[in-house]
């Protein structure tokens, strides 16, 4: 079987390649900067130099291809330039969507995200459940239009689409927001805590790659389905760690008033300087509303077996120390 990746270099993306290639299956993967592409091609996956924002870099590069898995996207907290989130993760899938359909690609998997469904505090989302529409983030506000138009293309398209929303996803190579948090709280460098009673849904790499490949084979066309292991406040999950490690817990947790002046603060001080924030408006907002999300349609339709927090805990803290992260 042909498969097309997007987003081939990122967090997800990396691991899912590598297990396609280890599944046997013949593997192109789109590719913006070409000083990325080496370890790909060791991997023996074809590269496509292009960009989905740009059509004409597109066109023709999924013929032939059986399915596409679309990962590529900004998951930045914060971007100088806010039009990004459109022109990459909305009008970029859309140009892709296109493409796929010209080019007969049989089936297309899309990597949304629990952000794209979250709901109010208290109340678990489930694949059912419209946005309320009061987007914690420019992030979370890209991925819902995104997702809205994967779905209504699928319904007006021969396009079997596909929708799959990861929670938080941990493991060896995360060092996105709760990646970095965990490196600091485990080099005792995070001095104090914040939102101690928001949910987190978390769930571990290889459960999210695993679902993609799963989804590819025997999801229905036109679905959506929640990855996530478990739904953990942030104190309990600090709690885990410091079970798993014996490190202390930050004493001193800061109100939220003063972590969002913090955040806006750290933004204004980064459009002075042209540089990025420390902290980013939205990632406070991200992490004071939380999420909690449902399992239950991945496990019934799926099959898929989610590894315990704690287990997925264990292997990521391994593995920073084992690379190094852990001083």
């Amino acid at each position: 079987m042909n498969i097309f990746i997007t987003g081939a270099t990122g967090f997800i993306g990396k691991q899912l390649t590598k297990k396609l290639v280890e599944n046997k299956f013949n593997v192109t993967a789109l590719v913006r900067n070409k000083y990325k592409t080496k370890k790909l091609i060791e991997l023996g996956v074809k590269i496509h130099q292009g960009d989905i924002t740009d059509t004409k870099s597109i066109e023709g590069m999924l013929d032939g291809c059986d399915t596409l898995f679309h990962l590529a996207n900004i998951s930045r907290w914060w971007l100088r330039d806010k039009n990004k989130y459109i022109d990459v993760n909305v009008k970029g899938t859309k140009n892709l969507l296109s493409e796929a359909s010209k080019s007969g690609v049989s089936k297309v998997v899309f990597t949304s995200s629990v952000a794209a469904i979250r709901q109010p505090h208290g109340i678990l989302s489930t694949e059912d459940l419209e946005h309320c529409g009061n987007f914690e983030s420019l992030y979370g506000r890209s991925k819902y239009l995104a997702e809205q138009e994967v779905l209504e293309f699928g319904k007006n398209s021969k396009l079997d689409v596909v929708v799959l929303n990861p929670g938080v996803v941990i493991g060896p190579g995360d060092f996105k927001t709760f990646g970095k948090i965990i490196i600091e709280f485990l080099n005792r460098r995070l001095k104090f805590r914040a939102f101690d009673q928001s949910f987190v849904p978390v769930v571990y790499i290889d459960d999210v790659v695993d679902a993609h490949i799963i989804a590819a084979e025997k999801a229905k066309p036109g679905e959506k389905y929640i990855l996530v292991s478990e739904n953990i406040r942030i104190i309990d999950l600090y709690k885990m760690i410091k079970k798993i490690t014996g490190d202390p817990i930050p004493p001193f947790q800061i109100p939220p008033f003063i972590i969002k002046t913090m955040a806006h603060l750290s933004e204004l001080k980064a459009a002075i300087k042209g540089t990025s924030p420390k902290i980013a408006v939205d990632a406070v907002n991200a992490m004071q509303k939380g999420a909690s999300a449902s399992n239950k349609k991945a496990i019934s339709e799926l099959g898929i077996k989610f590894l315990p927090i704690k287990q997925a805990l264990e292997k990521t803290i391994d593995w920073y120390k084992q690379n190094g992260y852990v001083s």
